[in-house]
């Protein structure tokens, strides 16, 4: 057990130091963020969830957003397919000042299982409402596809797992393109059936935007669900 875990970490900081070097090449940002969730099933099928965050920037200095998110999820097909909207009311720091967003997504999740890997891909098309902009750049969407791989682990509930996920802006004037690509390494541990913890590294590359900026973020999450 010891050795799987020290494997684990070994793995983690490799890969964290991977990005990191990266990250030097160009602008980057190193962010942190912290969520916590909790969810409730109904019938099996249906799901509602609700999750508090808050991110800093500027190299964890200063406060980016707090936000608040309400999803609605329904499984298709159990524990392989599902469909669901959310929204998310967003406090975002802008120069001191912060302002309400709006964002509202709808999204499908597929899974599939072998052995102990779980191949997932989640297609979401979100629509953010920015009223502190000028009027033609208030609203900005995105079509984001993510593919991931997760396993678990012999003898211990962690699922050790990567994934990436591209952003293609789909209401630019200047024409639809790739704008960020995301690159994520994760740790999740099950604590219990209710209880979850999930620590991730994300490395954002930025493309095709006017002055891009990467961003490092290390994130915290804890889920209870019931």
């Amino acid at each position: 057990m010891d050795r799987i875990i020290l494997k684990i970490f070994i793995v983690t900081i490799s890969l964290c130091c991977s990005f990191n070097v990266m990250a030097e090449r160009d602008a980057c940002d190193f962010s942190t963020s912290y969520d916590a969730g909790v969810s409730k099933k109904f019938f099996k099928r249906l799901e509602l969830g609700l999750t508090e965050s808050v991110s800093l920037n500027n190299n964890s200095s200063t406060i980016d957003k707090f936000s608040s998110k309400a999803d609605v999820s329904f499984a298709v097909i159990r524990k392989m397919f599902k469909v669901g909207v959310s929204y998310y009311a967003i406090a975002k720091n802008r120069h001191d000042d912060f302002y309400l967003n709006h964002r509202f997504q709808g999204y499908t999740n597929l899974k599939y299982d072998v052995n102990r890997f779980t191949f997932a891909w989640r297609s979401r098309y979100q629509m953010t409402y920015r009223p502190e902009k000028e009027l033609e750049k208030q609203w900005i969407n995105y079509w984001r596809n993510r593919l991931s791989v997760s396993a678990k682990m012999p003898k211990i509930a962690l699922h050790p797992g990567v994934a990436a996920e591209m952003f293609l802006r789909t209401n630019n004037y200047k024409g639809n393109e790739i704008s960020k690509m995301r690159y994520e390494f994760f740790l999740k541990y099950e604590f219990d059936k209710k209880n979850s913890l999930k620590l991730y590294y994300q490395y954002d590359d930025a493309m095709n935007v006017k002055n891009p900026k990467d961003v490092s973020n290390l994130g915290l999450a804890y889920q209870f669900s019931f």
